[in-house]
């Protein structure tokens, strides 16, 4: 279940990446991302610890236009990261979900039996519910 907020969230995290594509020097535009938002900061990541070194030298600035810009009071940071970590991207072609076993789904049911998470077990169950639902249907 997604948090409640998460509309808003992703729609101003898209917005200020957006703001520092045009307002950030090439090609330090290019080398950043931001990876969240919330009610207290917003974090901009890069892999480049050089990158990072020059918005950190210009944080204030640039805090200060976003806040401005876009009505918030939310601190910024700035965070290196792996670049494997930034380029995660999923692909638009995932092709078909492979088929899922009754024996599978009585396995994850089976094993939901274990789970002391209230919530982790009836997501299991929940799950394997869904999945035996399917391998019914198709055959």
């Amino acid at each position: 279940m997604l948090p409640d907020n998460f509309k808003q969230v992703s729609k101003q995290t898209l917005v200020i990446q957006q703001f520092l594509m045009e307002h950030l020097p090439e090609p330090i535009n290019l080398q950043v991302s931001v990876i969240n938002v919330s009610a207290e900061e917003i974090v901009v990541a890069t892999s480049s610890p050089q990158v990072a070194n020059y918005l950190r030298l210009y944080v204030a600035e640039v805090q200060q236009q976003i806040q401005e810009t876009f009505q918030l009071s939310q601190k910024l940071t700035i965070r290196t990261i792996p670049d494997s970590l930034l380029k995660i991207e999923c692909s638009r072609d995932l092709g078909k979900p492979i088929k899922v076993s009754n024996q599978t789904a009585e396995n994850i049911s089976r094993g939901a039996g274990w789970i002391e998470d209230e919530n982790l077990k009836q997501s299991l169950e929940s799950l394997a519910d869904t999945l035996k639902g399917k391998s019914n249907s198709k055959g």
